[in-house]
């Protein structure tokens, strides 16, 4: 019985024997006689026993849950099995959870690798690497420049090749003069002199071949063009002695084709010039950007790169934690030692967040939780008390122990304010079973 209603009871029963004390006394005396004062009730001593109900449970237990919702994969235990802490007990469907995992420490790898290449700055063999590619594009930007002066004295040739080959064109069409013998002569010489320079433009390209900038094709464009100022020497000549000879028909169409020849030849160098001028372009802006590289691998990582590639490593780890945090929700894992004391989980169904699917205990350190310890009471215990506790369930076993703790807040109770006792038992008895009802006796001075 509850001190309380002990406490109620005792007093009720005082009161009924002095109420009926009273009244026989009345009955027997005479009327109009005075009834002689009953002294007041001296106030009842505090009993020196507070007896309390309670609980048996472990000093350690928990109901455990799923942290999100999934279909139940595996349950690794059954009720009575005793785990060891970080023991799995059971599981959802991870395939997914796992994946996500395996992505973010991917992403961590990558960031942490971009970082520390940064940090690290650039090796000395890229630093020479970047050198020796920014000295072949200077050497290849001057074997361009050079092409295009060849390119032009070529222009200049065939020009010159042009005017000649039109002149005599014209003096064959004039007719012959006096003075024209001496000028075919002249021309015999100057195509000489055009034969010489094709034959030393040859020689040049010639020697540019393998090299840097040598365009393709190039002297077999010479050795042409030296083959043309053959040909035109050896016509020179013949035109000399046509002239001497006069002009006939077939000898003016022959001079009107060299001159188509001439122009042709000039288109071509001209050609090729163009070609060499968007040469030295095209290699002016390979030596700016090998430039650039260069400057860009001796400078190496700037501060805002750095903190860039920092605050990525940060991300990744975030959402590495919150991929594993994830994985972690879906399995339940042993918090401590102890018996699995239920389990409410089945294969195949889904797990709702929260609820509580198996329980856990320490079974090897029970204890009482007192249920009805009022607040007049609560005033009476102090931590350290002996006490003896008896169960419902074993009559013939009484067990001592004492107050480990007493609650320094109330709680609600079924009939008012209670305040919760720990008693921690001396000797355990092996049918003690958790949730047994308890009766805790505190004697008090």
């Amino acid at each position: 019985m509850p001190t309380r209603s002990l406490h109620s009871a005792v007093r009720y029963v005082v009161l009924f024997a002095l109420l009926s004390a009273f009244l026989v006394g009345c009955k027997g005396m005479p009327l109009g006689q005075a009834a002689t004062p009953t002294p007041p009730p001296q106030e009842e001593a505090p009993e020196p026993v507070i007896s309390v109900s309670g609980k048996v449970l472990p000093a350690l237990w928990a109901d455990l849950s799923f942290g999100l919702a999934g279909r139940v994969a595996e349950v690794r235990v059954v009720e009575g099995q005793t785990v060891e802490a970080g023991e799995v007990l059971a599981r959802l469907d991870t395939a997914e959870l796992e994946a996500a995992v395996a992505q973010a420490e991917a992403g961590l790898a990558v960031a942490q690798a971009e970082l520390k290449r940064l940090e690290a700055g650039a090796r000395e063999e890229e630093i020479r690497a970047a050198e020796a590619a920014l000295r072949m594009a200077q050497e290849s930007e001057k074997s361009a420049e050079l092409g295009v002066t060849v390119a032009e004295n070529a222009v200049k040739s065939a020009q010159a090749a042009v005017e000649s080959a039109q002149a005599a064109l014209n003096l064959l069409k004039a007719g012959p003069r006096p003075d024209e013998v001496a000028l075919a002569q002249q021309e015999i010489e100057m195509a000489k002199a055009e034969r010489y320079a094709a034959q030393n433009t040859r020689d040049t390209l010639g020697g540019l071949k393998g090299k840097p900038g040598y365009q393709p094709g190039s002297y077999e464009t010479a050795e042409g063009q030296v083959m043309a100022a053959e040909a035109r020497v050896t016509m020179a000549e013949i035109k000399k002695r046509l002239l001497e000879a006069g002009a006939r028909p077939e000898e003016i169409a022959v001079s009107a084709a060299r001159v188509r020849e001439a122009q042709a030849a000039l288109a071509s160098a001209q050609a090729q010039a163009a070609v060499a001028q968007q040469q030295v372009a095209i290699q002016r802006a390979q030596v700016e950007q090998a430039q650039a590289h260069y400057d860009l691998v001796k400078a190496g990582a700037r501060p805002e790169e750095l903190e860039l590639a920092r605050a990525h490593v940060a991300q990744a780890e975030a959402a590495l934690q919150q991929a594993k945090a994830a994985l972690s929700r879906a399995i339940i894992v042993a918090p401590f030692k102890g018996t699995v004391c239920e389990v409410n989980l089945r294969l195949g169904e889904q797990a709702v967040p929260g609820m509580p699917v198996i329980s856990l205990g320490d079974l090897t350190a029970l204890r009482v939780e007192t249920t009805d310890l009022d607040e007049i009471d609560a005033a009476r215990v102090k931590e350290g008390q002996t006490v003896q506790v008896t169960f419902d369930a074993l009559p013939d076993v009484r067990l001592p122990g004492k107050v480990e703790r007493l609650a320094l807040k109330a709680g609600a109770g079924g009939g008012g304010v209670v305040y919760k006792a720990i008693i921690t038992l001396d000797t355990l008895d092996p049918r003690l079973r958790w949730g047994m009802t308890a009766f805790v006796d505190i004697p008090t001075e």
